[in-house]
């Protein structure tokens, strides 16, 4: 039996930053609503996966628009100093806790999400 090679099928390569990214919710009018503040897992040029409380403001196929700015110390894992687009929420599922050392029984819920960005997104490189 021949071995299965797994084929990468992401357009951009993914970061993972230890930085926060703002979301907000946009309505029938593309008015953003209030912003939600998200820790970031990774990052490319075509979505992100992030970590909010639980419970979760957002719902699969919610259209948002999300913000990350990253330190200029951390543009070496991912070339940009901001990212900005329009997209969508495409995974809400919750984090598995465990029990892990010096994590306290009344640990906060957490909820992983995936957002799709638009064709659009907006990526500021700062050049030195």
């Amino acid at each position: 039996m021949d071995a299965q090679i797994a084929t990468e099928r992401r357009r951009f390569r993914r970061a993972e930053l230890d930085v926060l990214v703002t979301i907000r919710p946009l309505d029938e009018q593309n008015l953003p609503g209030e912003p939600v503040i998200c820790q970031l897992r990774n990052v490319s040029l075509a979505g992100l996966c992030c970590f909010v409380k639980a419970p979760s403001p957002f719902q699969q196929n919610d259209r948002v628009i999300c913000s990350v700015s990253v330190p200029r110390d951390r543009t070496r894992v991912f070339p940009f100093t901001r990212l900005h687009s329009k997209g969508w929420i495409i995974r809400v599922e919750p984090v598995p806790t465990g029990r892990r050392a010096g994590e306290s029984s009344s640990a906060e819920h957490m909820i992983g999400l995936a957002v799709a960005f638009a064709s659009d997104a907006t990526a500021l490189a700062t050049f030195e």
